[in-house]
């Protein structure tokens, strides 16, 4: 039964907060770089999945380097040919010294030649050596090898010799690249027999210097003749330093997901925690009640309060003729329905609403409002993407118009399902409506006494009497005074109906905003903002997984 390799909680937290980073990047950061996050979580779990008892390091080189010889050297073995006689130049070959075959993680590698060693006193037990095929190697298949191998292995040993260690392929095609692994790296200049000893001291510090200006000072830097045997304990010591620890690997799968983070890293931004303001959420919301005709409803219903007010308050002979004026609200269509209906928009221009159909408004908004309405939804995600990359404040726009197709027919609906507040008659009204009739009645009775002289005397009855004040008959006063008073509290009580129709607008046009309001927190606010909440997880998630 084999161990699970042994890995700090650091880098088990920062390949999951990795992950959850590329999770969030997905469709916003750039693909590859997405790709590279996931990929290197992906190496974690299946490393971390395979035996911890081994430690996987390769020889990799150029043609002529010694590279093979040094395998056998570090082996005590003839297992590697050099050069044309190998017989599979272009496959890596395994030496592994224990008592078990690590079967499963050189499957995974892909390594099909392989060979057990016994580990005796050497303190390399639990190695894994691997030699590649030459880097510089004419045949691509051989390079493509090289380069798959080495972000799978632990750490590497670059062997390089006196003629071509400054070698510009070398260098910037792979020491250059790994220079974050610097730690988990060892250089070896190999072949030290060809040189005398001073062109060796001058060779490996100018070697040291190429790699310092390359970011890799970490890097230990050896000298070695597979020849003569000169240095091969050394690296066998070195080597046998990192097996021992077994934290190799788990330090190598840390730069892994560093990288993995660095690549993403260009999305960040210091200001991860944004919102929508509330001046341009207002902003928003102002377009888009004109969108509605919020303003035009608001006029109807300050238009229909005095039409029903004039009727309901006025002189009652005059009254009536405001019942043949047009109720402004019916003509928006939005008189037939009830207040508090509850409707949806669909496809066909028509609303519905519980069991019934009723037909949308008849609002219509302009093309000047729909640019102002278009206006509004680009300077609110303009306003919360400064400084985000183009695949974040692309998110956001894309958010922001997210149902963008959908909003004229979300915002008539809104407007034709908000409760107005037209549908219950006003308290005073009622009263001023019985003092006019009761005015009337009054000026009926005036008007039948004065009349009643010529009934009263067909039928041979007595006159009513007609009692005079101020040298006017009481009935010419009740039928004269009645009308007069009538007409007087139409006109006095025409100037309350004025003000009960402006309050009545000012509260239909803060409930209209309201419903416009809800429209905008669902088409465009709430989107935005979750994906503003998107990034700043994302910027959290890759704070935790950046060293």
């Amino acid at each position: 039964m084999t161990t699970k390799l042994p890995v700090s909680s650091l880098l088990a937290n920062r390949a999951a907060a990795l992950r959850e980073a590329a999770g969030y990047a997905a469709g916003r950061s750039p693909e590859a770089d997405v790709a590279q996050a996931l990929r290197a979580t992906r190496q974690v779990d299946r490393r971390l999945a395979f035996s911890g008892d081994h430690t996987v390091i390769a020889l990799a080189g150029a043609t002529g380097s010694g590279k093979s010889s040094l395998f056998n050297a570090i082996s005590g073995t003839q297992l590697a040919l050099p050069g044309v006689k190998r017989p599979t130049t272009g496959r890596a070959m395994a030496a592994v010294w224990g008592r078990t075959m690590p079967d499963d993680l050189l499957d995974w590698m892909e390594v099909p030649l392989r060979h057990r060693l016994d580990a005796g006193a050497t303190q390399l037990d639990g190695l894994v050596l691997l030699d590649l095929p030459d880097h510089d190697s004419t045949a691509v298949s051989h390079r493509t090898e090289v380069d798959r191998l080495v972000r799978l292995v632990d750490g590497l040993i670059w062997v390089l010799d006196p003629q071509k260690y400054a070698d510009n392929a070398l260098h910037e095609g792979y020491l250059s690249r790994f220079s974050a692994y610097a730690d988990v790296m060892l250089v070896v200049l190999n072949q030290s027999d060809k040189l005398s000893p001073i062109d060796l001291a001058a060779a490996r510090e100018h070697l040291r210097t190429l790699l310092s200006a390359e970011g890799l000072d970490k890097a230990k830097v050896l000298t070695t003749s597979a020849l003569t045997g000169d240095g091969v304990a050394a690296l066998q010591a070195e080597v046998a330093a990192l097996v021992k620890t077994k934290r190799l690997a788990a330090a190598r799968l840390l730069h892994d997901v560093e990288a993995g983070a660095l690549a993403l890293s260009g999305d960040l931004n210091r200001n991860r925690n944004r919102r929508v303001s509330d001046e341009r959420a207002g902003k928003l919301v102002a377009a888009l009640s004109s969108a509605a005709g919020v303003a035009q409803v608001s006029d109807a219903v300050r238009q229909s309060t005095r039409i029903r007010g004039g009727v309901a308050t006025g002189w009652p002979l005059l009254s009536w003729i405001g019942r043949l004026r047009p109720d402004p609200l019916k003509r928006l269509h939005l008189g037939a329905l009830l207040p508090g209906t509850r409707v949806t928009a669909t496809s066909d221009s028509t609303v519905n609403a519980a069991d019934n159909t009723a037909q949308r408004t008849a609002l219509r908004s302009s093309d000047v409002q729909r640019a102002q309405v278009s206006t509004a939804l680009r300077d609110l995600s303009d306003d919360v993407s400064p400084g985000l990359s183009l695949g974040w404040a692309k998110a956001i726009r894309q958010a922001s118009l997210s149902h963008e197709a959908a909003l004229s027919d979300e915002l008539d609906a809104a407007v034709a399902t908000t409760d107005l507040g037209t549908s219950a008659a006003i308290g005073w009204w009622r009263l001023v409506r019985v003092l006019q009739w009761g005015l009337l009645a009054i000026a009926v009775l005036g008007l039948a006494w004065l009349g009643s002289g010529p009934i009263t005397e067909y039928f041979g009855m007595k006159p009513l009497p007609r009692p005079m004040w101020h040298d006017t008959p009481v009935p010419t006063w009740l039928f004269g005074g009645a009308l007069l008073a009538g007409f007087l509290l139409g006109l006095l009580v025409s100037f309350g109906v004025r003000i009960s129709a402006n309050n009545r607008a000012a509260k239909a046009t803060a409930a209209l905003q309201q419903s416009v309001r809800r429209v905008a927190d669902q088409a465009v606010l709430i989107p935005v903002n979750t994906e503003l909440e998107r990034y700043a997880r994302f910027v959290a998630a890759l704070a935790r997984a950046l060293p």
